[in-house]
């Protein structure tokens, strides 16, 4: 008798000690679109170039003034007397505004915008460098990865 309690005994604890025993949590699983892809074709619907200009309200005028003293500098080294004093003012104004119209060309920038119309007929504009050559009639395929988007043909 004590050889069958024996056998229903071990193997009820057995069972208990590993239905106790922790087990490790499975690992969790991130799902994340980093890294998608959408390729979606299109018709090229409108062309146009832009030139952007930069907004006078930001700009320092560190340039426009090292123009200036730059400018009165070489001034002063024409002539003697007032025709220096002269010199120097002419340089000082022509450096000013040579250097004022240089940092309003550093802030200008052109690029083209492609209009395009998608088969489900919804129309969006994309800005592309001015070199690619884009036709009204093109088909094109509009390429989306992580917030980046091209057009190509």
């Amino acid at each position: 008798m004590r050889t069958n309690i024996m056998r229903v005994v071990l193997p009820l604890s057995v069972s208990l000690l590993c239905a106790c025993a922790s087990q490790q949590p499975s690992p969790s699983v991130t799902m994340s679109t980093e890294g998608t892809t959408m390729v979606r074709s299109a018709t090229v619907v409108n062309v146009r170039d832009v030139t952007v200009r930069g907004d006078n309200s930001q700009s320092s005028g560190l340039v426009s003034f090292a123009g200036a003293i730059l400018g009165g500098i070489a001034g002063s080294k024409i002539g003697n007397g007032s025709g220096s004093v002269a010199a120097s003012i002419g340089g000082a104004l022509a450096g000013g505004m040579a250097g004022q119209h240089a940092e309003q060309s550093a802030a200008t920038h052109s690029h083209t915008e492609v209009t395009v119309r998608f088969d489900n007929g919804d129309e969006r504009t994309y800005s592309v460098d001015p070199g690619q050559d884009f036709r009204i009639g093109d088909a094109v395929q509009v390429t989306a990865t992580n917030a980046v988007t091209r057009l190509s043909r």
